[in-house]
Formats: C-alpha cells, sequence, structure tokens
C-alpha cells in the first residue's frame, strides 16, 4: 500500500527565491508539453506517444530528466482520464490552461539522502535542495508544493498492510448532517455530528457573497480589487483546511469505531448523483439544494475506504437508494423528519442515520436478521486547534434515543 504524507518545508528567502525560479521552469515545461500535444493533434488526428514527447523536451530545461519525465507522465495520465470521461459522456477538457508556476515533481534517480540522513533533492545537474527532513522510511516519489503562503513536501512511501481482521459486518451512512454513521449486524453504532462542518461551510457562503459585492463596486485589476482577491483566497483555504480537518477525525472516529468492535467488512453507501437535477425537479429548496451540492459524500468515501484498508478492514460501497425510507422491522416506506425514524405501520422508532447505516449492510447481505435493539453512540469531530470543547451538539431535542419497538 502506498500512502502519501505531508511535511512543512523551512525556507530561507534564498531557497524561497530558487524554488520559485524552479516552479517557474516547470511551468514552462509543462505549457510545452500541452502545445506540442496539440500541434500533433491537429496535424495527424492522433495524439503524440509519451516517448516522443520526451526526446522533444530533452535538455531543454534547467530541470533535472527525471522531473521533465514526471511532468510527462503527469500530462499523459491526465490526458488518459479526460478521454475516459468523455467516452461516458461527461463534458471535460483535456489540459489546456497555460501555467505560470507548477508543482515540481522527483522521481526516485532525483532523490538521495544526505550525510546527516535528510533527504536531497536535485533540481537541475549541479543545483541541490536539502530539504532538512528525515524520512522515516524510503521514498518513491515526492513534490514540493505551494499550500497557503507555505512550501511543503508531498512524499509517497510505502505502508505496511494490516492483517484482515475476522469478525461481524457493518453498515455506514454517508450524510450531510452527520458525515458518517454506523451500524453493525448486532446493533451497535456510532453516528458521528457534522454539525461544525456545515456551520463552516455556511460562513464560506455567507464571505463569497460578501466578496463578490465588494468586487463588483471594484475597478478590475486596480489596488483594492487585488486585496479583495488575495483576501477572497485566503478565507477559501482556511475554510477547506477546516473542512478537510474535521472529515479526517469523522472518519477516523468511525474508523476506530470498527476496530474495537472487530468489524471486518464495513458497506459503505453510495450517495453519488443525489445533488443531480433537485432543482429541475423540486425536490429541495433553495437552501437545501447548496447543502447537498457542498456535500464532500467522495473525499468521505475516500477516507473511510483507505483507512478501512489500513486498519485491515474490507470495504465496498453499494446503492443508498430506499435506505432512510425503508422500515427494516416491516419494510414499509416511510418519510421521516428530523433525525427520528418512525415507521406509521409497526411502530419502529430509531435514528434515521444509523438505522440507514444498517440498511446499507442490508443491501449488501440479505440474511442479516434484524437485531433485538439499536445503539448508537454520538460524538462529534473536535477540531485541532480548538481551545474549549463545547457541549455535543447532537444532545439537543432533535436527536431521540435509539431504541426497537414493535407493536
Amino acid at each position: 500500500m502506498i500512502k502519501a504524507r505531508h511535511f512543512i518545508l523551512r525556507v530561507g528567502p534564498e531557497q524561497a527565491a530558487l524554488l520559485k525560479e524552479f516552479q517557474e521552469e516547470a511551468a514552462r515545461c509543462w505549457n510545452d508539453i500541452v502545445i506540442h500535444a496539440r500541434d500533433h493533434y491537429a496535424a495527424t488526428r492522433t495524439w503524440v506517444s509519451k516517448g516522443d514527447l520526451q526526446k522533444r523536451l530533452k535538455g531543454g530545461y534547467r530541470l533535472h530528466s527525471q522531473t521533465i519525465q514526471a511532468l510527462t507522465d503527469k500530462f499523459v495520465s491526465n490526458r488518459q482520464t479526460a478521454a475516459n470521461l468523455r467516452r461516458q459522456g461527461v463534458n471535460v477538457r483535456y489540459p489546456w490552461r497555460e501555467k505560470k508556476f507548477l508543482t515540481i515533481p522527483f522521481k526516485q534517480m532525483a532523490i538521495r539522502t544526505g550525510e546527516k540522513g535528510t533527504l536531497v533533492l536535485s533540481l537541475a545537474a549541479g543545483v541541490s535542495f536539502d530539504t532538512g527532513f528525515v524520512p522515516p522510511a524510503s521514498i518513491n516519489t515526492c513534490e514540493i508544493l505551494w499550500r497557503r503562503g507555505r512550501y511543503i513536501l508531498s512524499w509517497a512511501s510505502d505502508y505496511p498492510e494490516a492483517k484482515p481482521l475476522a469478525g461481524i459486518r457493518a453498515g455506514a451512512d454517508i450524510g450531510e448532517i452527520h458525515p458518517v454513521a454506523v451500524c453493525d449486524e448486532q446493533g451497535s453504532g456510532l453516528v458521528v455530528s457534522g454539525r461544525e462542518v456545515r456551520s463552516i461551510k455556511r460562513l464560506r457562503n455567507k464571505s463569497l457573497a460578501w466578496f463578490s459585492n465588494a468586487l463588483s463596486r471594484c475597478k478590475k485589476g486596480s489596488r483594492r480589487w487585488r486585496k479583495l482577491i488575495a483576501a477572497k483566497g485566503r478565507m477559501k483555504s482556511t475554510s477547506d483546511s477546516r473542512v478537510r480537518d474535521l472529515l479526517h477525525k469523522a472518519t477516523r472516529k468511525a474508523i476506530d469505531f470498527c476496530v474495537t468492535n472487530n468489524i471486518s467488512e464495513l458497506v459503505i453507501g453510495n450517495p453519488a448523483g443525489v445533488e443531480k437535477d433537485t432543482k429541475k425537479k423540486r425536490r429541495l429548496s433553495r437552501k437545501s439544494r447548496q447543502k447537498v451540492s457542498q456535500m464532500e459524500f467522495g473525499t468521505i468515501k475516500r477516507y473511510l475506504r483507505y483507512k478501512a484498508h489500513e486498519a485491515g478492514i474490507a470495504s465496498c460501497l453499494t446503492d443508498e437508494e430506499g435506505t432512510s425510507s425503508d422500515c427494516p422491522a416491516c419494510g414499509c416506506k416511510n418519510h421521516p423528519t428530523g433525525r427520528t425514524y418512525l415507521c406509521g405501520q409497526c411502530g419502529f422508532t430509531a435514528h434515521r442515520d444509523g438505522k440507514a447505516g444498517f440498511m446499507m449492510l442490508r443491501k449488501r447481505h440479505f440474511d442479516i436478521a434484524l437485531p433485538d435493539g439499536f445503539v448508537f453512540s454520538h460524538v462529534q469531530s473536535i477540531p485541532k486547534y480548538r481551545k474549549r470543547v463545547l457541549p455535543a451538539c447532537v444532545d439537543g431535542p432533535d436527536v431521540a434515543p435509539s431504541s426497537l419497538a414493535i407493536a
């Protein structure tokens, strides 16, 4: 298993200027790759091969030869991904945008270890950059990124896989209010609150509206316009980092629950497409459409699957249609309001998202029997830099105690 990690680089002014120079050189190489591929396709109506691209670019840039090959590999990979999506009917463009700065990639031949055990990267012939980072394991590839006003080293290495666990099975429901709700076949479950994520997104939406209004009154390119654009980028970067941190913590709590309860298989609901045609079909209100369209279910699925793989838990995806409305006791359809599910036929009541997690498991394994009762624990993902832990936001009146009551 290959896992990517990040390390913040502490660079001085001279090193920062050097890295910026090579970022511009990498961007120039990328722009030439795009031009060569476009011209070749216009002349022959076929894509140029990766080998021909590398021959055309060889020796023309102040970059390491492995860096040029890595940029070529990246372009070919992006082009292939775009081609596959276009075959599926998705309207995407092939790589076309001109870059001013670009990430600097490094292959294994451009990576070596210094005398003190630190990671040394070869930028070009006779130009080396000592990162000051002592890697805990051998590195396959790495990149130097520019994120939020600082340079970051992103490196990938082999990660030891855990032995497959032997135990019971569980289902996970992905939602907008609760990012993850897990329920096993014995009726035990965990519901992780995501109301703080909603709060961050709400503040971001209000801030974007304010920036849009302020920018409309400025002349494009003016001093105030540039300041507002920079402030808008900082705000978006901060909110994205906070949301990513909370989603990591929410999925970690769910996987830790699975490890503690000896879960061997996790069936994850796939809500893909839930945000499509909501306005055309008049399924949701304007505010609800905005919330659903900003759901990061793809990120949550990716976090759950790779963390489950690390823990030795098998994972799979299943369609979540009907899991929120179907009753696990009698099979009747009910449209729940709030966070409580109540069946009008048999009287079954439980937490709406926790019950949906159990129905995910039922979709994959039809032989799962209904447990005698459901017990769900409610937690929230605590942000990294919170100084004071507030009361859990799931303790309000909208969350009913989970139980099983069949008339």
